[in-house]
């Protein structure tokens, strides 16, 4: 598979992150006033918010993806497919972390990833409320803030047992294997904090904490993510180990030897003994 040449790839960075923050001109001035509040249908996934800042948020990123790449795809989770069977698709979340959007919390980000056959080569984290974005490429990963842009690295490895983890909700953990894995970080880890959506893939490529995962993602959950948390030196794959995976059952890592351990761990049979919640 082709690559992007250096050239190519900072200048679609560099678009990207401007797509994230023109999402963002549009989110702040609702996230001061929380518009109306829908909930969306047939997820699966029990209340599912979304607010009219997601959608107008999305429209506005189209409209400057198609008018300055109208040969690339687009989805995104608001919205319909745009072409996609063109080789570089970008995959959109305008607010990834509703919730926390309409609690009034800093933890939700908008995503942007550009995928060229497939497989995710940028993508952008931004929190505009803090001005803080997260840009990973094939080249390494950055935090980009008022202070100017930092490269990330990943934390030097450690056992699980040392280990900080992250995910989203435990509700959504919820068939045999699911609850067996949660169950697993729950009582290997030092310490498995919840409901930070991306921050927690973010956190891992800063070096704060060392797994992040979840299950039942989409596309447009995790596709920006996975180029910032390998650009930083860590590794992402689905519960089975296969590399990138666009949805599903997912997990990032600091090291590709927690990775291993955390795996074999998950594949313990449901009856294996664990130690106590201490």
């Amino acid at each position: 598979m082709a690559t992007l040449s250096p050239e190519d790839t900072e200048s679609l960075s560099r678009f990207a992150l401007r797509v994230a923050e023109a999402a963002g001109h549009v989110l702040l001035p609702r996230f001061v006033q929380l518009p109306e509040v829908m909930e969306k249908r047939g997820g699966g996934k029990g209340f599912d918010p979304v607010t009219a800042a997601d959608r107008e948020a999305e429209a506005v990123m189209r409209r400057m993806i198609m008018e300055a790449y109208p040969e690339h795809g687009i989805s995104g989770e608001e919205m319909e497919e745009w072409q996609a069977d063109s080789p570089f698709r970008w995959v959109l979340d305008p607010l990834d972390g509703t919730r926390a959007f309409i609690y009034g919390l800093p933890t939700w980000m908008t995503l942007v990833a550009l995928l060229h056959e497939n497989r995710p080569v940028i993508g952008v984290a931004r929190q505009p409320l803090l001005d803080e974005s997260w840009l990973g490429t094939e080249g390494g990963a950055w935090k980009i803030d008022a202070r100017g842009q930092h490269p990330l690295s990943t934390r030097p490895h450690r056992p699980m047992a040392e280990a900080l983890a992250g995910t989203t909700l435990p509700e959504i953990y919820r068939d045999a294997r699911e609850r067996h894995v949660l169950e697993v970080m729950r009582n290997h880890t030092r310490m498995l904090r919840h409901d930070a959506d991306a921050w927690f893939y973010v956190l891992v490529a800063a070096g704060r904490i060392d797994i992040a995962l979840d299950t039942r993602l989409a596309p447009y959950d995790i596709a920006a993510l996975i180029p910032i948390v390998r650009g930083a030196g860590g590794v992402v794959t689905d519960w089975d180990g296969r590399p990138d995976p666009l949805g599903g059952q997912v997990i990032a890592a600091s090291t590709q030897e927690l990775l291993d351990e955390a795996l074999r761990l998950m594949r313990l049979p449901q009856d294996a003994p664990h130690k106590g919640d201490g």
